[in-house]
């Protein structure tokens, strides 16, 4: 029984020492990061008409003056669907959300890529916030946080805006950034 005690007192004495020199210490990248620019386009599956319907969202975007971290900017991909049916006047409802998941790919290469959940809410106006989880990945157990100021949509059909010949399917979009925390 001591003999047992003694090497359980080792091995701990050991596991404690290596903690101390850093080896099993946190990655610098898990206190996260800021990017200053954030900015990409929004593709809407069926699209966007004064029939409400749920949509399919696809959020193409890219992430730059990533700083507090190792990385420097990221692209990422968002698919998300939309919580209820929604119409080109609904777009601009304050508390509209959708969800969805979303994969980001750091600079420089090297830094892997970050696996999470997204949650997009209209602000109202041209506006909305997302918020979310980094799962897998870089950055993995962080929250995600930001917002999308301005959104220009884009129309290809002919006649009104917002009609079945004219749904909207996509937009532009920029902000201030994001922050990964």
């Amino acid at each position: 029984m001591g003999r047992i005690l003694a090497r359980l007192f080792a091995v701990a004495a050991a596991l404690s020492s290596i903690g101390a020199t850093g080896i099993m210490a946190a990655p610098a990248s898990a206190a996260g990061t800021a990017c200053t620019g954030n900015s990409g386009a929004v593709t809407f599956s069926p699209g966007l008409t004064g029939t409400a319907k749920v949509q399919n969202i696809v959020i193409k975007g890219s992430l730059t003056g990533c700083t507090g971290s190792t990385v420097s900017s990221a692209t990422y991909v968002a698919k998300l669907k939309s919580a209820h049916a929604a119409t080109c006047a609904t777009l601009s409802t304050a508390g509209e959300t959708a969800f969805g998941s979303v994969v980001v790919k750091w600079s420089p290469k090297g830094q892997g890529n970050s696996h999470g959940t997204l949650t997009l809410t209209e602000t109202g106006g041209t506006g909305a916030s997302l918020a979310g989880t980094i799962d897998e990945g870089l950055f993995a157990g962080l929250g995600v946080s930001g917002s999308a100021e301005a959104f220009t949509p884009i129309f290809t059909g002919t006649g009104e805006p917002c009609t079945k010949k004219n749904p909207l399917k996509k937009a532009t979009f920029t902000s201030s950034g994001i922050a990964i925390s």
